[in-house]
C-alpha cells in the first residue's frame, strides 16, 4: 500500500529504549555519510549508528582523531534491526564524535522507494547509475513523505509527479528528448503567458558534503553565467546539495539548476482537446501560433486531464527565453564555517571598521562586502572593510572564500 504524501516519513526515535532521557530521532543513513553515533549503554562505550542494517563503518574519529572500534549489524532491546558501534573506552562527554559509515543504497530511485514504496522507479534508477548519481547523507528530522521526496530529488536535479511515467525524471529535460506533442493555431484556446523577468539567477552558491557529525558542509562551490551576469546584474540564490559528496555531481545539477534560470521564464497556459491526455509533465512540447510571444519548445510542468467533462485538457507549460547560456565556476573551498563580524567605530566618529571573519575568529582577507546594497568592498590583509558611519541601521551582504553568502545588520 503506498504511503500517503502527507504522512510523515516513519522514523522511530530514542523513546523506544528504555531509560532514554534525550528523545532523538535514530537516522535512516543512505550511501556514505558522516554521522554522529547515538549512545546506546550507559557505559557510553555502544552507540547505534542507524535504525537499520548498514554496509559498514570505514573509520571513527574522536575530536578528529582516529580511534579503535568494532562494528555489527544486531537488534536493540526492542528486537528492531539496528547498526550498532562499540568502543574500547568511553569517550568525554564533552568529546566530538563521528563514524564515517555506508548505511543503504545511495541510488536516488532507492532512496525514493525506501521512502516511498513503488514499483515504477526502475528507469530513474538505470538513469542515476548511467549518470553515476550517488547520494549520501541521513534522515533525522520530522518530515512528510512529500517533502522528503522534493529534497531528494533536489539533489540530483530532477522532478517528480504521480502522473509522470516513471514518477521522476531529470529537469530540465534533454535538449535532444522527444517531443510529446504539436500544438498548431488550431489546437488551442483560451491561452495566456506570462514572463517572470524577478524569478532569474545569475550567480548561485552551492554548499554541498554535508557532515552530520559537526552539521555543517565540507565543501562549497560557486557557479554564474557572466552573459546573464552583464544582462541582468548579479542575482543570487542558493543551492543547498547537503547529500551530494563530490564536486563533479554539485557542479553537473548546478550547472542545470542555473542554465535554466539565468534566463526569463515564459510561462504558457492553455486549453487543448482530449486527444492530448497523454501528454505528461516533464517532456517536450511544440507550440506553433502566430500572436504567442515567444513560441517554440516547452516543458509541461502541469496537466489537468479534465476528466468527466468536455472541456478537454487544461495545460501549463514553461520555456526559458534565449539561447542556453555558458556557466563557470567562480569560486570553490573546502571545510568552511560560517562568516560572522565584528566592528568599531574610528576615534573621529566619521568611518566604521568593520573586521571579517568565520566562527572560530579566523579572520577573511579579500572578503567582499556590500553595504546598503553598494559594492563591493573588498576586506584588506587585516580583514578590514571602512564605509562612512551614517548613523542607523546598516545592512552588510559578505561573501568570503565560496562560503555561503550570507546577511547582517549593524546599528551604528
Amino acid at each position: 500500500m503506498t504511503r500517503p504524501l502527507s504522512d510523515l516519513v516513519p522514523l522511530r526515535d530514542t523513546s523506544a529504549w528504555p531509560g532514554y532521557d534525550s528523545i532523538e530521532i535514530i537516522p535512516r543513513v543512505y550511501g556514505r555519510a558522516r554521522i554522529k553515533p547515538l549512545r546506546y549503554n550507559e557505559a557510553g562505550t555502544l552507540y547505534v549508528v542507524s535504525d537499520h542494517p548498514i554496509a559498514g563503518v570505514d573509520s571513527v574519529t574522536i575530536d578528529g582523531e582516529t580511534v579503535d572500534f568494532r562494528w555489527r549489524n544486531g537488534a536493540d532491546s526492542s528486537g528492531h534491526a539496528v547498526a550498532l558501534l562499540e568502543l574500547a573506552e568511553a569517550p568525554d562527554t564533552s568529546a566530538s564524535l563521528a563514524a564515517d559509515v555506508r548505511g543503504l543504497s545511495g541510488n536516488p530511485a532507492d532512496i525514493l522507494a525506501d521512502i516511498y514504496p513503488r514499483s515504477d522507479l526502475q528507469d530513474f534508477a538505470i538513469y542515476c547509475r548511467n549518470q553515476g548519481l550517488e547520494l549520501g547523507g541521513t534522515l533525522d528530522t520530522k518530515i512528510t513523505v512529500r517533502a522528503a521526496i522534493q529534497f531528494v530529488l533536489q539533489q540530483v536535479g530532477a522532478v517528480w509527479s504521480a502522473g509522470l511515467m516513471g514518477f521522476a525524471a531529470p529537469f530540465p529535460p534533454s535538449v535532444d528528448g522527444p517531443i510529446w506533442a504539436s500544438f498548431g493555431k488550431l489546437d488551442i484556446s483560451d491561452w495566456s503567458t506570462e514572463c517572470a523577468l524577478d524569478a532569474v539567477v545569475t550567480r548561485v552558491t552551492v554548499p554541498f558534503d554535508w557532515d552530520y557529525a559537526t552539521g555543517k558542509a565540507l565543501q562549497s562551490v560557486v557557479l554564474e553565467s557572466l552573459p546573464a551576469s552583464r544582462e541582468h546584474g548579479v542575482r543570487e540564490s542558493e543551492l543547498s546539495l547537503p547529500w551530494v559528496r563530490s564536486a563533479r555531481q554539485a557542479v553537473a545539477t548546478a550547472t542545470a539548476w542555473l542554465q535554466w534560470r539565468a534566463r526569463p521564464l515564459w510561462t504558457l497556459q492553455f486549453s487543448a482537446g482530449v486527444q492530448y491526455r497523454s501528454v505528461q509533465p516533464g517532456g517536450w512540447i511544440m507550440i506553433d501560433h502566430p500572436r504567442l510571444p515567444m513560441p517554440g519548445a516547452y516543458v509541461v510542468t502541469d496537466i489537468d486531464p479534465g476528466y468527466g467533462s468536455n472541456a478537454g485538457v487544461k495545460i501549463t507549460a514553461t520555456a526559458p527565453a534565449g539561447l542556453t547560456p555558458a556557466v563557470s565556476i567562480v569560486r570553490q573551498s573546502s571545510a568552511f564555517d560560517p562568516i560572522t563580524t565584528d566592528y568599531s567605530i574610528d576615534a573621529g566618529g566619521d568611518s566604521v571598521a568593520v573586521t571579517i571573519t568565520d566562527n572560530d575568529g579566523k579572520k577573511l582577507p579579500g572578503a567582499k562586502v556590500w553595504v546598503d546594497g553598494k559594492g563591493p568592498i573588498t576586506a584588506d590583509a587585516s580583514a578590514k572593510i571602512r564605509f562612512a558611519a551614517t548613523p542607523g541601521k546598516h545592512v552588510l551582504r559578505i561573501e568570503a572564500d565560496g562560503r555561503s553568502a550570507t546577511t547582517t545588520e549593524i546599528t551604528i
